[in-house]
C-alpha cells in the first residue's frame, strides 16, 4: 500500500514570529506518522507543503493520503486551498474534510456550530471591532481567546478578566496585537480533559479520558502557551498529564459527548475533544477534527491509546483503516 503523508511546512510569517515552534511540531509530527506507518508495512511518501507550491498536491499519485495540513491563524486561507487541492485529486484522504477544517480553525464558526448542534460550550461573544457592549449576561471571569489561533496562541494569564472595563480594554490590546477578532466566553473554573475518538469496525470508540493536573488548587488555573511550549517557565511546570479517575456516569457522559459531537458534527475517522466540568456539567472547549498526533507522554491522547495496549503505530493504522471503511462504504 502506497500512502502519502502531506504536511504543512512553517510559512515566512510565522518563522518571523514568536510562534514558530507551533508549525515545526507539524513537521515533528509528520516524521512520526511516516515512520509509524512504514512499522505498518506501507510503502510511505512524504510531502512537504510551504505556502509558495500547494499546487503541487495535484502530482501526487497514491492510494491513501494522509493529511497533517495545519495552518491557521491569518494562514488559515492557506489550509483552504490545500484541502480544496486534496478533494480535488480524488484520492482518499484521512480525516476532516475541507468544510469540517474550516468551521473548527475558526473559534467563532466553531462556537457557533456547537451551540447549533445541542452540544455544551460556554456562553460567548465575538468582538471584531473592540468597542461591542460585552454581554450583560455574562458570568465573570471571562477568558479572551484570538478566533482563528490553535496551540494556546494568545493564551496568557491576563486573558482571564473579572470585569466588563477591563475586558474592553484588553479586547482592544489583542485585536491590535493579532489583528483578528477575538472570542470572550465564560472562563470555566473546573476539571479539564483530553478526550479522544476513534471509529472502529463496529462502533465509535471513546478511548480513557485524559486530564490535566494542574500542581496548584487555583480557581483561574488553564494552559497557557508557555505552559505548552516554553520549558523554562514556571507555567510548563505548573501542569502535567494523566488518566483522569472518574466515576463510571462521569465516563459515560465524557463518552456520549464525544460521540455526539464526532456524529453531529460530521466529523471523520478520529477527534480530540477539550472539555472542562464544573460540578457534574461539561462544557465543550475545543472540537479538533484533526488534532496533533504524537507518540510523546505528555500528550493526553498518548495516554489514552496506551491505556487500551495500542502502540503509536497501531492508533495511525486504526486512522488508515478507518479511511478505507468509508471509502468502502461510499462505493457500496
Amino acid at each position: 500500500m502506497n500512502i502519502t503523508v502531506i504536511y504543512s511546512l512553517p510559512t515566512r510569517s510565522i518563522l518571523a514570529g514568536p510562534y514558530a515552534d507551533t508549525d515545526q511540531d507539524t513537521v515533528e509530527s509528520a516524521h512520526e506518522v511516516a515512520r509509524a506507518l512504514t512499522e505498518k508495512g506501507a510503502t510511505v511518501t512524504m510531502l512537504p507543503v510551504d505556502e509558495d507550491h500547494i499546487e503541487r498536491i495535484a502530482e501526487i499519485r497514491t492510494d491513501l493520503i494522509f493529511n497533517l495540513i495545519d495552518w491557521t491563524g491569518l494562514d488559515l486561507p492557506l489550509s483552504d486551498r490545500a484541502f480544496a487541492c486534496i478533494e480535488q485529486t480524488g484520492i482518499l484522504f484521512t480525516g476532516a474534510t475541507r468544510a469540517n477544517y474550516i468551521l473548527t480553525s475558526d473559534k467563532i464558526t466553531m462556537k457557533t456550530a456547537l451551540e447549533e448542534n445541542g452540544l455544551p460550550t460556554a456562553r460567548f461573544q465575538i468582538f471584531e471591532r473592540g468597542d461591542e457592549i460585552p454581554r450583560k449576561d455574562f458570568r465573570y471571569p471571562v477568558i479572551i481567546k484570538p478566533a482563528l489561533e490553535h496551540c494556546s496562541i494568545g493564551l496568557t494569564h491576563d486573558a482571564i478578566v473579572h470585569d466588563a472595563v477591563t475586558l474592553i480594554r484588553r479586547v482592544q490590546d489583542r485585536i491590535k496585537k493579532f489583528e483578528e477578532p477575538m472570542v470572550v466566553e465564560e472562563f470555566i473554573s473546573g476539571r479539564e480533559f483530553q478526550v479522544t475518538g476513534i471509529e472502529m469496525h463496529a462502533d465509535f470508540l471513546v478511548l480513557p479520558p485524559a486530564e490535566i493536573i494542574f500542581t496548584e488548587k487555583n480557581k483561574d488555573n488553564m494552559l497557557t502557551y508557555d505552559s505548552r511550549w516554553d520549558d523554562t517557565t514556571a507555567d510548563y511546570k505548573s501542569s502535567h498529564v494523566a488518566l483522569a479517575s472518574l466515576g463510571p456516569k462521569q465516563i459515560l457522559a465524557l463518552q456520549n459527548l464525544t460521540t455526539q459531537t464526532f456524529t453531529r458534527l460530521s466529523y471523520r475517522d478520529y477527534i480530540r475533544l477539550d472539555i472542562r466540568m464544573r460540578g457534574n456539567d461539561m462544557f465543550i472547549l475545543e472540537a479538533n477534527c484533526n488534532p496533533g498526533l504524537s507518540d510523546d507522554m505528555e500528550y493526553g491522547m498518548t495516554l489514552s491509546y496506551k491505556a487500551v495496549g495500542w502502540t503509536f503505530a497501531d492508533f495511525i493504522w486504526k486512522i488508515v483503516e478507518s479511511a478505507f471503511r468509508r471509502a468502502a462504504v461510499s462505493r457500496s
